[in-house]
């Protein structure tokens, strides 16, 4: 089966110098060693931290990149035989937090998609994150599906979950989990519950919350209201309608909530919702 390598770049952010490949569906357009993108070290002190400036050419210098396969990738968005060029994740950590100050990176994308993942978890997975992208030409490439990428290799069983598969990140920000969570925290209370943990496995990194995770989705407090049952039932109707298999943009996050996880999302968000009126009104 012929395959093709589609790239094309786009350097003209403002305010920034960012890596961002965007892909042709023509022919195969040379990598640009020299992009560049962010990446913003742990917060040591009260002060943040300021950004630094790597080029894939030097990054590369640093860390040895190498070609993997992934079967999490190609059945997450229904793809065969996808290919990747990618460098360590758990290496770019050891670069550049060395004393381990932080537990987690923030992955801010060019589309307003927010994914964060524990250091744990890139260590326990041994994530990857890609810097090419190839797969067969009779697949459609949605928009949003251009490095940097985060990918797990075959040999790593992650959970099937929306955050493995953050794509078109700008930049990499060395944060904190309990930090980064406390809005939210407060809400919820020492509690747990499962619409919490699916939320913010899955939908948190599109729809923001209490001041974090993506814009690239609607906010979901102002355009439901989660009091009344028939608000409920119309949310997981567009859920459905929207998130499904044959979406066009490959935006299947059916795929990642089960029914029951999706009713405890719902019992969540009405939470979140209550919470924040009894803010509104004090």
């Amino acid at each position: 089966m012929k395959q093709i390598i589609c790239r094309k770049f786009n350097l003209k952010i403002p305010l920034l110098l960012v890596l961002g490949f965007y892909f042709g569906c023509a022919c195969p357009v040379d990598a640009d060693d020299e992009a560049v993108f962010q990446i913003i070290g742990p917060v040591i002190t009260a002060e943040p931290s300021s950004p630094s400036r790597w080029t894939l050419k030097q990054l590369e210098a640093r860390v040895v990149s190498r070609e993997i396969s992934s079967r999490y990738f190609d059945k997450a968005l229904g793809y065969e035989g996808s290919k990747f060029r990618v460098i360590s994740m758990a290496a770019l950590v050891r670069l550049f937090d060395p004393e381990g100050v932080s537990d987690a990176v923030l992955l801010d994308c060019f589309d307003d998609y927010q994914g964060i993942l524990s250091i744990a978890d890139i260590e326990r997975y041994d994530i990857q994150v890609a810097t090419r992208i190839e797969i067969r030409s009779e697949f459609k490439k949605p928009d949003w599906l251009n490095p940097l990428l985060v990918i797990v290799p075959d040999r790593k069983k992650a959970p099937f979950q929306e955050r493995y598969l953050t794509a078109n990140i700008r930049q990499l920000k060395f944060t904190r989990l309990r930090e980064y969570y406390e809005p939210l925290r407060k809400v919820v209370g020492t509690a747990s519950p499962v619409g919490f943990s699916s939320f913010k496995d899955n939908c948190l990194f599109c729809h923001s919350l209490m001041g974090i995770g993506g814009n690239k989705g609607a906010r979901l407090l102002e355009n439901y209201d989660f009091s009344r049952m028939k608000w409920k039932n119309k949310f997981r109707k567009d859920f459905f309608a929207f998130h499904h298999k044959d979406n066009a943009d490959k935006q299947n996050v059916e795929q990642f909530v089960s029914d029951t996880q999706l009713q405890a999302i719902t019992e969540f968000l009405s939470l979140v919702q209550g919470f924040t009126s009894n803010q509104e009104n004090n």
